[in-house]
């Protein structure tokens, strides 16, 4: 079977017990795409929306509006686990009921809003010295995890009962929803792990798009599957150039600023397609930064 060249975004719906790599796999095996790659990994027992981009597209992750990502999420309480989530070996300590702790819930949403600094969990993709935590946790080897400053532009409860609080959050790129869980059982004077995530947006990405595909697990070759369109995904200034430029951008070659009307980086596409991003570079002259084709 021939090789899938096209460059493009997709979302997905991922599925329960499903990784990131797994939902790549499914894409690049069964629409024979050379290259598939995802931005923000989501841990198998979490669903919702994930992002991928074929080919030359996995060049510009770093590009893509990304910056906040909003989850629903379900914190248990009086249970702690080695991954901080029901994925890992996950210990009852104690009875306890979140009704009885409606202000204190209250008060720990109330005062973590904005950047907070947050410790990573230690079975997580982050790298200390080199090797991934996950890494370190699986041959139970110490090592001091860094914090890191995240931002949590808002939460908010939804739903208290039992030992269970059901909340939203929307946070900056690279929040851990399991440690911000753990933190909330610190509050509470008790231990609390995360039994439920779904990420329902991805910047203004959310499941109401038109071309969100769904039943992942049914897909085959000869399904139909539709790309974001790129100006959904990347917010940029773009300009729109005709074929006879194809080779001069393949090359790497300076562009005239007379063709960007903002002196900022730029989306050039051939044919709607992405071919490269540009920058300025001399008064008279726009360089390369990434050349996608």
């Amino acid at each position: 079977m021939k090789s899938n060249n096209n460059s493009d975004f997709y979302l997905l719906d991922k599925p329960r017990t499903w990784t990131s790599q797994d939902l790549c796999t499914k894409l690049k095996k069964n629409f024979y795409f050379k290259k598939v790659g995802h931005s923000g990994t989501l841990d198998p027992n979490a669903t919702g929306l994930m992002l991928l981009a074929t080919n030359g597209y996995t060049k510009l992750f770093d590009y893509i509006n990304q910056n906040n990502k909003t989850y629903k999420a379900t914190a248990l309480l009086g249970y702690t686990s080695s991954t901080l989530d029901i994925d890992g070996e996950v210990k009852k300590i104690e009875e306890i009921s979140a009704i009885d702790k409606v202000i204190e819930i209250k008060s720990y949403f109330e005062s973590n809003i904005g950047e907070i600094e947050q410790t990573p969990p230690k079975y997580s993709a982050i790298k200390v010295d080199g090797k991934r935590l996950y890494n370190y946790a699986r041959k139970n080897q110490t090592v001091e995890i860094p914090t890191r400053k995240v931002v949590i532009y808002s939460s908010k409860v939804l739903e208290i009962k039992e030992n269970k609080i059901i909340f939203e959050i929307t946070v900056s790129k690279g929040t851990f929803i399991r440690s911000f869980v753990e933190d909330l059982g610190k509050h509470l004077n008790t231990n609390a792990i995360l039994e439920g995530l779904i990420r329902t947006k991805i910047g203004t990405l959310d499941f109401n798009n038109k071309n969100l595909i769904t039943n992942v697990e049914k897909l085959n070759s000869y399904s139909e599957i539709t790309p974001l369109s790129w100006s959904e995904v990347i917010e940029l200034p773009n300009i729109a150039l005709d074929e006879s430029y194809f080779e001069t951008i393949k090359n790497g070659n300076l562009l005239s600023n007379k063709l960007f009307p903002a002196s900022k980086e730029t989306v050039v596409t051939i044919n709607n397609n992405i071919v490269a991003l540009y920058e300025p570079f001399s008064d008279h002259k726009y360089k390369p930064t990434k050349v996608i084709l």
